[in-house]
């Protein structure tokens, strides 16, 4: 019996000894998401305002999501598929967000996948990896409640590893990351763009070292696109001046180990995700409180983590005071919510003039 127990022991060895490496196998340990929505309360898809809310001026809001081949694989030479780890995926997120004075806020990002599917063994549910963020006005161009001329801002964001480092949403480490973003406000329209940089502090080859693979290791982040409300266009289409759209192009560049454009090292291909993103941003109610945001993001290349499309929705509340412009006509009644009153305007219009 003594024997059989040291033969049982020896053969236990291996077995356990080999159980992380088959663990380390399995799991991509990368997050392989290219989107991830704003905590600011003006976010559209992809980009969002260089303003902050304001002192002490919160939001919470719910965003959901479907994306199809959210995560496949090809062959960087071929462009072959190799597989399909995750085909179809539902996921949400929970955001919150408060100003700090009048040029700084910070926020809190919670993500989970509610399903997903595909040819490798992913889990079906669980949480993503918790994002912090903050965001500092460094050139405002809030003019008394207009929007004009050239603004600055720079987010920060770290990312704590609390999600499934299977599920193709946890890093398994903790992250950081900064951004810098430029807008161009045209009153009702602005021109915006972001340029950054993520830190992994260790890559991640996956799949396991192969002609097919890559190493994920630091990114360069960018946005650039056109926000507008169509009232200032064409009045019947928003008729109560309650919509904002965007279209914008995003995605993210290797920045090591692999270079951009194949610079250095294999799979640069599969590392350069870029997407095109539509939305409309609606707010609801008489106060204007609530608002939805309805989108799609459609991807343009072939690298892992751009979906075939992912369609947006979210729902969220920052409750405000009332008076956009800060000129004493609440928002309900000024017929210019954009532009504040000055001596002789009457309905909160400069001048007396209409909208």
């Amino acid at each position: 019996m003594r024997h059989a127990r040291w033969r049982l022991a020896a053969l236990a060895v291996p077995v356990l000894a080999s159980a992380p490496a088959a663990v380390a196998q399995t799991a991509p340990s990368i997050d392989a998401r290219t989107w991830r929505p704003s905590t600011d309360p003006e976010a559209a898809l992809a980009l969002e305002p260089v303003t902050t809310p304001g002192p002490w001026r919160w939001n919470v809001a719910a965003w959901t999501y479907y994306a199809e081949d959210a995560v496949i694989l090809r062959d960087p030479t071929s462009g072959d598929v190799t597989g399909r780890p995750v085909e179809r995926m539902i996921g949400a997120d929970l955001v919150a967000g408060v100003g700090l004075g009048s040029r700084v806020a910070v926020g809190v990002d919670l993500p989970a996948f509610l399903w997903q599917e595909g040819t490798s063994p992913v889990p079906a549910s669980g949480l993503g990896d918790v994002s912090l963020s903050a965001k500092a006005t460094l050139v405002s161009n809030d003019h008394g409640g207009l929007r004009a001329g050239l603004g600055l801002a720079a987010l920060g964001d770290v990312t704590l590893p609390t999600g499934d480092r299977s599920s193709f949403v946890g890093e398994g480490q903790v992250t950081s990351g900064l951004r810098l973003l430029a807008e161009y406000g045209l009153g009702p329209g602005a021109l915006r763009a972001s340029l950054g940089y993520a830190y992994r502090p260790a890559s991640r080859p996956w799949p396991q070292p192969s002609a097919a693979g890559a190493a994920f290791g630091d990114a360069i982040t960018w946005a650039v696109g056109v926000s507008l409300r169509p009232r200032a266009v064409l009045p019947v289409l928003d008729a109560g001046d309650r919509q904002t759209w965007e279209i914008a192009a995003h995605g993210s560049l290797p920045a090591g180990p692999v270079a951009p454009f194949g610079a250095k090292g294999a799979g640069s291909s599969l590392l350069s995700p870029a997407m095109l993103a539509v939305d409309d941003r609606i707010a609801l109610g008489r106060s204007r409180d609530v608002y939805v945001l309805l989108g799609a993001d459609v991807g343009l290349d072939q690298a892992v983590g751009a979906p075939l499309v992912r369609a947006v929705a979210s729902l969220g509340w920052a409750p405000r005071a009332h008076d956009r412009d800060a000129d004493g006509v609440p928002d309900d009644v000024d017929e210019c919510p954009d532009l504040p009153q000055d001596r002789g305007g009457k309905e909160g219009c400069p001048n007396g003039d209409g909208p």
